[in-house]
């Protein structure tokens, strides 16, 4: 599995990609990434697991939550149920153009906690969100273009006042192309024998240069990001193939078996072997599905 990276293209005269998911597709959506900030709503359906940076969560109808920049997320749930969930992808140029302060943001709009947190403005950029979907079902003209601006211009300051955390600001120019780019080499090559020092040389930056672009984007190591994806992907085999522990660790990019138990055990409390004996039988994933996203 290659994590993608997701070229996001906006609609016209809008700063944002909008996405509805359709019927005839499954719910379930591989692991990718993109620069911009995402925004879900979840209308109809049952339960929707939705994977941020390794971390499960569990959303139902009626549900809204963001998913922040950078960060690996994907999808499922089941096959036999009617879904409907659509959501945004923010510009990220036009965000930060418009309010240069979130370049620092960590948006905490994450489902039932954001809801209890602050009730009144989740219910509020959920009824922004639905007023969005609304309006684009009926078709763009000139007059609904002004419209959708209007409850997405109201939806960004409420996000800005109700549902960000403030990153402390990096003491160094933010170089988000070469994070996106050695992230795109290690979603490709993690299976090798690479390192946050390779890849800094291969790359011509320092590791301390490599590592503080990493924590400006993506809040974490290069390393911490080698590792992770190198674990999703443990994950991924351990959940849908029967290969050995040892095969999957040395594909995986893992030296040996006690260096991959060690790691999973930190990340996800248990063993390979015992977490393959409790989630494998409930678990499957449609690899194909990150093309039921339209640009």
């Amino acid at each position: 599995m290659q994590i993608q990276h997701e070229n996001v293209q906006v609609m016209p005269g809008l700063p944002f990609k909008y996405y509805e998911h359709s019927p005839l597709t499954s719910i379930n959506v591989a692991p990718h990434w993109h620069q911009g900030i995402e925004l879900n709503c979840l209308t109809a359906g049952k339960t929707l697991k939705f994977v941020t940076d390794g971390k499960t969560a569990e959303y139902h109808p009626g549900d809204i939550w963001a998913v922040n920049r950078r960060s690996v997320h994907s999808a499922s749930g089941d096959p036999n149920v009617d879904w409907a969930e659509f959501g945004l992808i923010i510009d990220d140029d036009f965000l930060q153009a418009q309010l240069p302060k979130s370049a620092n943001w960590q948006i905490t709009l994450v489902g039932p906690q954001a809801k209890q947190n602050d009730p009144t403005g989740y219910a509020a950029i959920r009824t922004h969100l639905i007023a969005i979907h609304d309006i684009l079902a009926q078709g763009i003209s000139d007059l609904a273009r002004l419209s959708v601006l209007s409850h997405f211009y109201n939806l960004l300051v409420l996000l800005a006042q109700s549902f960000t955390i403030p990153v402390a600001p990096q003491n160094v120019k933010t170089n988000p192309s070469l994070a996106d780019t050695v992230m795109d080499y290690i979603d490709h090559t993690y299976a090798h024998p690479i390192t946050g020092a390779t890849l800094a040389r291969q790359f011509h930056v320092s590791l301390t240069t490599l590592n503080q672009q990493f924590n400006a984007n993506l809040q974490m190591s290069v390393n911490r990001y080698l590792r992770l994806v190198r674990l999703m992907n443990v994950r991924r085999l351990l959940l849908e193939t029967d290969k050995p522990i040892d095969y999957i660790a040395n594909i995986c990019g893992f030296t040996n078996n006690k260096t991959l138990n060690r790691n999973f055990k930190a990340w996800k409390n248990l063993t390979p072997t015992a977490y393959r004996q409790t989630y494998a039988r409930y678990h499957k994933i449609d690899t194909s599905c990150f093309q039921n996203r339209p640009l």
